[in-house]
């Protein structure tokens, strides 16, 4: 989208990621490749919270700078007329108010190139004037003469000056008439435009000073295009040839929008840009060439016009809605696909001129790379753990980085041993602690270590993890604060479709079924640990148990909500589902061999429909991963199964309910061992089958080999 062609407008692009993501660093990244080949700015209103005038003064002023693709550094007059306008306190006299402006205009003048030329050629000629009158032809002019030669001088002095600055003020006719054309002139002159507008209160002012400065980057980047030679873009092959004539749009870079500052200032440059295209009709009349990329971590309500929300699964019936794109799939026809004709809502409406894109995550290399920074650490992490347990996240990979180099190389089995979320810092706080208090919106609370009663953002995570109610428009009303919770994660776009980390296997059982939405994997986990690691109710008491346990209390309640909600809707589908459902939690209570036993009992049924079961049941979390390294946890899981009598169907369901239990779990480390064991055990369920088509079970099972 950096590539820029007449007459066609540019997005106001929302990147969009939760908090910590690596959103700023995006940013930082691309304006250093953008360089001194793209026009660009940045502003951020994390650091400077300042008004929409202010801002734009800024963006003018480091576009201002020289760029090897123009010749000449770009201007802003229409803007810094008007600017100068507004900072003038003008006289309450009409006549001495019309003088001012004069002087404002003329002093505006002799800064600009025109008019540092207009000056210097000025002094040139008034040297050439003095030397007529004093040098060389002096001696043939005496008396009265020489007085007369002198006056002239004098008189012509102030005269060619006028002149010559006038031919300066020449260059700044279309900002004085771009003035006399906006609305709040009321077809007044150019210097009672100004008069009106240095009138105006600030706020008034902003809609036509933003609209100025729209309009001169538009009017720049048609009188200057950009030099193919000073151009360093990588051009496709495709590209090459008299195809390769391209121009650049110009990029804003802005950091906290959605603080107050940002949110004024965005909204006011989408508001002028609206207002310049009202104003100036036709095909791309008012196209001005500035792209806005914008780090986002909350999703705006208006944008739900045109784009699907990040935790919706699919869009809405008979609506104009489109899924939000990555950043890196981003393209300029899937933002223009709203212009077609029937395509949704006015295009006066702001939502038309957002673009909002997901921020791709961290790939597994470069997870890895930022975690390891070749310093004495604690113990060495496989870089797929590392990429599993943060998703891709910035702020949660720089967070394990931290919590390695402080455990010291030397440190007890007990202390190297533990489960990366909950490793504790010097002052013995875990790591799921402090990740929480950084993570969570504001509104919900993080827990604190040995808290009893887990918090609302903790309940909203274990609901969270069965990914059949991403799309359930009812929550149980038994559980304390479930909607606000919820609505405040989905907000603050830390529960979306993208965090999804589909199985091996979904795509055998599910389909091309859509991704559900899901809490992010860093958040779910360091939650789910502190739930796990809360002290049970009677603990004071000596009689710790199942009933007193914070873990087991959440579930079954969440299970028992759930049954009941259910219990509500009619059809057999929903009955299987309902079932189905309640094996789920039974497994997240950690009655794995029942649940296996169920699951073997629906084997000769339908192997794609068993599949999909068999796929739902192992993403349920799982406690043991919290307290066990994966082997030891499959041990206390099979301990006894072969022993039971249970025939070869039920044995392999259990040790492949198991696997994938296990398997999916971020702090398992995948290797060729378990990928056999899985393989194995397709294998062995399909020779033992009694159904003709297996080829559900054999394409599983070819997954992992």
């Amino acid at each position: 989208m950096i590539w820029r062609y007449p007459d066609l407008r540019q997005p106001v692009v929302a990147l969009l990621g939760p908090r910590q993501s690596g959103k700023t660093t995006m940013l930082r990244s691309l304006s250093q490749v953008c360089g001194s080949t793209v026009v660009h700015a940045h502003l951020d209103f994390h650091e400077t919270p300042l008004d929409p005038v202010s801002a734009a003064a800024l963006v003018a002023f480091q576009m201002m700078r020289g760029w090897d693709t123009l010749r000449r550094s770009p201007v802003f007059h229409r803007f810094a007329l008007g600017l100068l306008a507004l900072n003038e306190n003008l006289e309450p006299d009409r006549a001495r108010a019309t003088d001012q402006i004069k002087g404002l205009i003329q002093q505006y003048t002799r800064g600009t190139r025109r008019g540092r030329f207009a000056a210097r050629l000025e002094e040139a000629v008034d040297a050439t004037m003095d030397v007529v009158a004093t040098g060389a032809l002096s001696p043939l002019v005496q008396g009265q003469a020489r007085e007369v030669v002198t006056a002239v001088r004098d008189r012509a002095r102030p005269v060619i000056g006028s002149l010559l600055q006038s031919t300066a003020r020449w260059g700044l006719r279309d900002a004085l008439r771009w003035h006399v054309g906006i609305p709040e002139a009321e077809a007044a002159g150019s210097l009672d435009a100004l008069i009106r507008l240095s009138s105006a209160s600030r706020s008034a002012a902003v809609g036509p000073l933003l609209a100025a400065f729209l309009a001169d980057a538009k009017d720049q980047a048609e009188r200057h295009p950009a030099l193919r030679s000073g151009c360093s873009c990588e051009l496709p092959p495709e590209y090459a040839g008299r195809a390769a004539r391209h121009d650049h749009a110009w990029v804003l870079f802005v950091d906290g929008a959605q603080t107050p500052a940002g949110r004024r200032f965005l909204a006011a440059l989408v508001a002028a840009r609206m207002r310049n295209e009202q104003n100036e009709r036709g095909s791309g009349a008012a196209a001005d060439p500035l792209i806005v990329l914008a780090a986002c971590d909350q999703w705006q309500p208006e944008w739900t016009t045109r784009w699907c929300e990040p935790w919706r699964t699919t869009p809405l019936p008979d609506t104009p809605q489109r899924r939000v794109p990555l950043l890196t799939r981003a393209t300029r026809t899937s933002w223009t696909r709203q212009d077609e004709a029937g395509a949704g809502p006015d295009p006066a409406s702001a939502a038309h001129y957002w673009y909002p894109v997901w921020l791709d995550p961290m790939s597994e290399e470069r997870a890895s790379y930022l975690t390891d920074d070749s310093t004495s650490l604690a113990a060495p992490v496989a870089a797929s753990v590392v990429h599993a347990l943060t998703g891709g996240h910035w702020g949660a990979a720089l967070a394990l980085q931290e919590q390695r180099e402080s455990t010291p190389p030397d440190a007890d089995a007990a202390v190297r041993d533990r489960p990366l979320p909950a490793a504790v810092d010097a002052g013995g706080r875990p790591l799921w602690s402090r990740a929480l208090e950084a993570a969570l919106p504001e509104g919900l609370a993080a827990p604190a270590p040995g808290r009893t009663t887990p918090p609302p953002a903790v309940l909203a995570a274990a609901y969270l993890a069965d990914m059949r109610t991403a799309d359930d428009p009812r929550v149980p009303p038994d559980i304390a604060d479930l909607p606000r919770s919820l609505e405040l994660l989905r907000r603050n776009l830390w529960v979306s479709t993208f965090f999804h980390r589909p199985s091996r296997i979904r795509e055998v059982g599910w389909g091309d079924a859509d991704r559900p939405a899901v809490l992010h994997p860093w958040l779910s986990r360091c939650a789910l640990t502190a739930l796990s690691a809360a002290a049970p109710a009677d603990a004071a008491d000596g009689a710790a148990g199942e009933r007193g346990d914070p873990w087991h209390e959440v579930f079954t309640r969440q299970g028992q909500a759930l049954a009941s909600l259910a219990a509500t809707r009619n059809g057999s589908g929903r009955s299987v589902a309902r079932e189905e459902q309640q094996l789920f939690y039974e497994l997240a209570l950690g009655a794995f061999a029942p649940v296996a036993e169920t699951l073997a009992g629906r084997f000769d049924r339908d192997h794609r429909a068993w599949v999909r079961l068999l796929d739902y049941l192992a993403s349920a979390p799982c406690r043991l991963v919290h307290e066990h390294s994966a082997q030891e946890a499959y041990a206390v899981l099979l301990a006894g199964i072969e022993e039971t009598g249970r025939d070869v169907v039920a044995v392999a369901t259990a040790k492949l309910l198991a696997l994938l239990w296990l398997y999916n779990d971020p702090l398992t480390e995948r290797s060729r061992r378990w990928d056999a064991q899985i393989e194995e055990g397709f294998e062995r369920l399909a020779h033992n089958s009694r159904l003709l088509d297996v080829s559900a079970l054999q394409q599983a099972g070819a997954l992992f080999a």
